[in-house]
């Protein structure tokens, strides 16, 4: 395996050397960044297909001309039409095409575009979409990683700095459902959570919802984020290869036969060949205070660790109207070390080890019946495992753990086009989730297990209505579920409505009600060596109840003469969580507690367009508070409140080179601290809860990348990314251990300064 990935590098690398001395094709320039510059020139920005520009090269025009001219230069030497259709946006079309109501509606949902960066669009239901197809650049971000891009959104934070564990609007991790495809992600992350599991070049686009959720969606109280991939049939072969500080990866796009294409991508750490500077601080970040470094006692050698994902993603247009889409992928993380000690003038060997994977299969097929009727069926399996074993040199005492995810779903939706401007859309989901708990130990030998099943069947309906001059849009929905383990029905409605005001100003109102069978828990800190201490656990409507969540938000926006001025207010609660699940480290740590949380904020963005140049500004204040009635009827700061949070960021894009530089600031993380005595009645004497605040977060992110052709059909791309380019020492959280009669505060840091790098070639 090793030789093989020598050979890999070193091809890669040879191409890298050609492309040194590869003489740039300048006749023509590409359509999409022939856009690119149209925009940050004039005040237009522009909808299409993707895969109507994606390949298209126009003859290098005079940059004198004057835009309207410009606009008949392209429709002269493409296929395409441009087409004003507002003072702000430009419809590129084939000319053999009819932009119909339907599109003009597509058109119209963008409420915003270029967000934050090119790409990034917020839409008239409350919906973030980012597309990768056409994506700018942020900082500290060379890869399309859609988790990195939507922690960069208002209202989304890592307290932890892991990608894995995103907060949006307060909730935890647990709470948001992670979809790639269709198919729920149990696991995200790979370094046990530091770096995205989703393969970035598999995902076209991404979509975050913060409220208003659609009513097809279920069995989460917090954030919906949804990962998808292409949808177009490739009809070429198209294959990439790439390399950075830590991973290697390739794809293939193939045709299969007429009407149908498969892409597969794999991607794999490259610490068996040779070990970065990147990789190090992660390693380091990772495995901070957990058994892997834990030297106290004894000494831990030959590690080994690795991660690797695959993915596939199968097309088929099987008639006019039927289109059939097959999707694998799996993920995996593996620790393994060995551990040393002498025992009664013996030396002890121990070996632990730690595996975390995740299999998930969806199926698609699509409809259309008529030009108004349209129905979807998709069904996934989805599996995460995570095993472990810690064999302690000292003790001879092996402990055992194993948490095991199952789920099946089915899911048939209709969407019925009324009229031209009311679309209803129904639907049936059954899902069924079987979570596994295994807890073995030897030396006493001892143990527990335990297997729950959760039944959900849900009825959905949204009604969904446009305006004839598209400056109103209103979508209502409810959900109703029965959880059959409980025979318990919840309904849930769920609301949104945007107004234009004038062309530049409109307002936003979303609401809605959810709910959640499935949560993770911490039993007890050093779970799974400690370094992945969440296990997954169903409802059973006693020690661990129903989530059930409600929220409201109104938000302003206003885009007008390259300024972009956005206020978000929201208001949410989450009823029936379990203090196991909120990760406290003080006197509620073995607790068993349940209760709320409350969170009121507000988040604030200005933005402003200097021709190729972007900046902007966004500020977080929020108050997040427990409630634990069994404990007091007074609130307290919740473990994951970040007060105030601050961002300051640049970015400029010409002909393929993109540079971004940004600083973040946020306020400290809570923790409750001790009195000067230290202990009571043997016991650590903590004063008030969450009461003390960490230093200041503080980190500054830089990133430069450039794409530029090698061969008439080879493109390569290379970036350099530098995280926290200050080196802060940044502590992300903080608790107390008492070693041996001595009381220690333990603190975690985050990143220190980390670059990376990364070479592409595109075929």
């Amino acid at each position: 395996m090793s030789k093989k990935l020598n050979l890999y590098l070193l091809i890669i690398t040879g191409f890298c050397c050609s492309a040194m001395q590869a003489q740039t094709i300048k006749d023509s320039i590409a359509l999409p960044q022939v856009i690119i510059e149209l925009e940050a020139n004039y005040n237009y920005n522009f909808s299409y297909a993707d895969h109507d520009i994606k390949e298209v090269y126009v003859p290098v025009y005079s940059k004198e001309m004057p835009f309207i001219d410009i606009l008949g230069f392209l429709e002269a030497n493409t296929s395409l039409v441009f087409e004003i259709v507002s003072e702000k946006f430009i419809a590129i079309t084939k000319k053999n095409d009819i932009l119909t109501q339907e599109k003009m509606e597509e058109l119209e949902t963008i409420i915003i575009s270029n967000y934050l960066a090119r790409g990034i669009s917020k839409k008239d239901q409350g919906t973030f979409e980012v597309n990768f197809d056409n994506f700018g650049v942020l900082p500290g971000l060379i890869e399309p990683d859609a988790l990195q891009t939507i922690r960069a959104l208002p209202g989304v934070e890592s307290i932890n700095e892991k990608i894995s564990d995103l907060n949006i609007r307060g909730g935890t991790q647990d709470q948001n459902l992670v979809l790639w495809d269709g198919i729920r992600m149990y696991q995200s992350g790979h370094f046990f959570g530091l770096i995205s599991a989703i393969n970035p070049y598999m995902t076209q686009r991404v979509s975050l919802i913060k409220n208003g959720t659609s009513s097809a969606y279920g069995n989460s109280v917090s954030g919906i984020i949804s990962l998808e991939t292409s949808d177009k049939i490739g009809n070429d072969f198209h294959a990439e290869a790439g390399v950075n500080y830590l991973s290697i990866y390739g794809l293939v796009d193939v045709p299969v036969f007429e009407n149908s294409s498969v892409k597969v991508a794999a991607r794999s750490s490259i610490n068996g060949v040779f070990k970065t500077p990147t990789y190090d601080q992660y390693y380091d970040r990772a495995f901070q205070n957990t058994e892997i470094t834990d030297n106290e006692q004894s000494v831990k050698s030959n590690d080994a660790f690795s991660f690797y994902d695959v993915s596939l993603r199968w097309l088929y247009q099987a008639s006019k109207k039927d289109f059939l889409r097959l999707n694998v992928i799996y993920l995996n993380n593996d620790l393994s070390f060995l551990e040393k000690a002498i025992v009664e003038n013996e030396v002890s060997t121990k070996t632990s080890n730690l595996s975390q994977t995740s299999l998930g299969v969806g199926l698609f097929h699509k409809r259309t019946w008529s030009d108004v009727f349209q129905t979807n069926i998709q069904y996934y399996f989805s599996n995460y495992r995570l095993d472990s074993k810690n064999a302690n040199a000292i003790t001879s005492q092996d402990l055992k753990q194993e948490n095991d995810v199952i789920e099946n779903s089915f899911k048939f939706t209709t969407s019925w086009k009324l009229d031209p401007l009311l679309k209803w859309k129904n639907g049936f989901e059954y899902l069924q989730t079987r979570i596994d708990n295994v807890q073995k130990m030897s030396n006493p030998l001892s143990g527990n297990f335990s297997q729950l099943y959760a039944s959900n069947y849900a009825l959905f309906s949204t009604l969904s209505f446009k305006s004839n001059d598209l400056r109103t849009s209103v979508q209502l929905g409810s959900r109703l579920n029965y959880f059959k383990e409980f025979d318990t029905f919840l309904f849930e409605p769920r609301f949104s409505f945007n107004q234009k005001i004038v062309e530049s100003l409109s307002f936003e109102l979303l609401g809605e009600i959810k709910s959640q069978s499935s949560t993770q828990i911490i039993d007890f800190q050093n779970d799974f060596l400690g370094i992945e201490n969440r296990r997954w656990q169903l409802s059973d409507q006693e020690e661990v109840p129903i989530l059930k969540s409600y929220q409201l938000s109104l938000g302003i926006h206003y885009n007008k003469n390259n300024w972009l001025a956005s206020t978000e207010a929201y208001t949410k609660k989450v009823k029936g969580i379990t203090s196991r699940s909120q990760g406290f480290q003080n006197q509620y740590e073995y607790a068993s507690l349940i209760g709320e949380y409350y969170i009121r904020g507000i988040d604030f963005l200005l933005k402003r367009k200097f021709g190729r140049l972007n900046a902007w500004a966004s500020y977080s204040l929020t108050n997040n508070d427990y409630t634990f009635t069994s404990i007091s009827e007074e609130a307290f700061d919740s473990n994951i409140e970040i007060a105030n949070s601050l961002s300051f960021t640049t970015s400029y894009e010409y002909d393929d080179l993109k540079l971004s530089g940004g600083i973040k600031w946020r306020s400290g993380k809570h923790y409750t601290p001790i009195s000067e005595e230290g202990l009571a009645n043997n016991q650590f004497d903590y004063l008030a809860t969450n009461s003390a605040n960490l230093n200041s977060y503080v980190r500054v992110d830089f990133s430069a990348s450039k794409q530029f052709p090698i061969h008439s059909k080879i493109n390569a791309y290379a970036g350099i990314s530098i995280w926290n380019v200050l080196n802060t020492k940044n502590i992300v959280n903080a608790y107390y251990e008492r070693i041996e009669g001595d009381i220690f505060m333990v603190k975690e840091e985050g990143l220190g300064i980390t670059p990376n790098l990364i070479f592409r070639l595109m075929f």
